[in-house]
């Protein structure tokens, strides 16, 4: 497993580049699924699996989408009943040591999990049905692109952003995932008093992401005790390596704020 150079920089031209045409698709992993080539397709994802991709999803598979992800929703108020279960969001979960172990424990709750890289949700979704797991979608989806296409505005407890791709070439950093307009895309998923969770071995990624959050407005100071409860779940395979070297890593956890609290940075 590679350390990376630890030369984390960050480009004010290349960051003022994905804030401004976020709207746009700048940044997104693969590009805007609508505007690739129509020569460009991924591998079909089997009907009976709940693992999906957006651009592609049939009827029938999205109707089952959102009856889990809208699991008691009640009304023309747009707002989950109280008996829906808790709703977690991992982006970016590797191989999903986290995410497998976590859904596995708490069957009480339900979990969403993005991962752009194809190979490691095959891998997943084989694990969580050799489990029998019913709480657990997956997506290859970049979480950015689908994540305002599931109406779930108020409707997520939890976003865990755990090692994120420090992006480390200048070229690449508007690739990066933590922008104004991402903490946008958070605040407002979550629910009032809803927890964004995320950690870096990257001193300099975990410095930028506090400063963001700081800049953002719409959520409480770094709080890592707030992550305390997590830490007896499977760390992810990045972070397992981490502690075998004595590598050290940064955890961090802010509450959304119940007011509204957003960014003008994609305004």
């Amino acid at each position: 497993m590679r350390l990376g150079r630890d030369e984390f920089d960050v480009d004010t031209g290349q960051q003022q580049e994905a804030t401004e045409r976020y709207d746009e698709g700048r940044g997104l992993i693969g590009g805007d699924p609508n505007k690739r080539p129509d020569h460009i397709r991924w591998r079909p994802i089997p009907e009976d699996q709940p693992y999906f991709r957006l651009i592609d999803i049939s009827a029938q598979k999205r109707a089952r989408l959102d009856g889990f992800l809208h699991e008691g929703k009640q009304g023309n108020e747009g707002k989950a009943a109280s008996s829906a279960r808790p709703l977690e969001v991992e982006i970016g979960f590797g191989n999903g040591e986290f995410l497998l172990g976590r859904s596995a424990r708490l069957v009480d709750r339900r979990f969403l999990g993005f991962e752009v890289k194809r190979n490691l949700c095959r891998a997943l979704v084989r694990e969580a049905g050799a489990a029998s797991l019913g709480n657990l979608w997956i997506s290859d989806d970049d979480a950015r692109w689908a994540l305002p296409q599931l109406a779930l505005a108020g409707q997520v407890d939890v976003i865990h952003v755990l090692y994120p791709d420090p992006w480390w070439k200048r070229r690449h950093q508007v690739k990066r995932l933590f922008t104004l307009p991402f903490l946008d895309l958070v605040h407002t998923l979550l629910v009032p008093g809803g927890l964004l969770h995320a950690r870096s071995d990257v001193e300099g990624y975990a410095e930028l992401i506090v400063e963001l959050v700081g800049e953002h407005g719409g959520f409480g100071a770094n709080d890592p005790a707030l992550a305390a409860p997590f830490d007896s779940d499977p760390p992810t395979r990045r972070e397992a390596y981490c502690r075998s070297i004595d590598r050290p890593f940064w955890t961090m956890a802010f509450i959304r704020h119940a007011s509204a609290g957003k960014s003008d940075g994609n305004k």
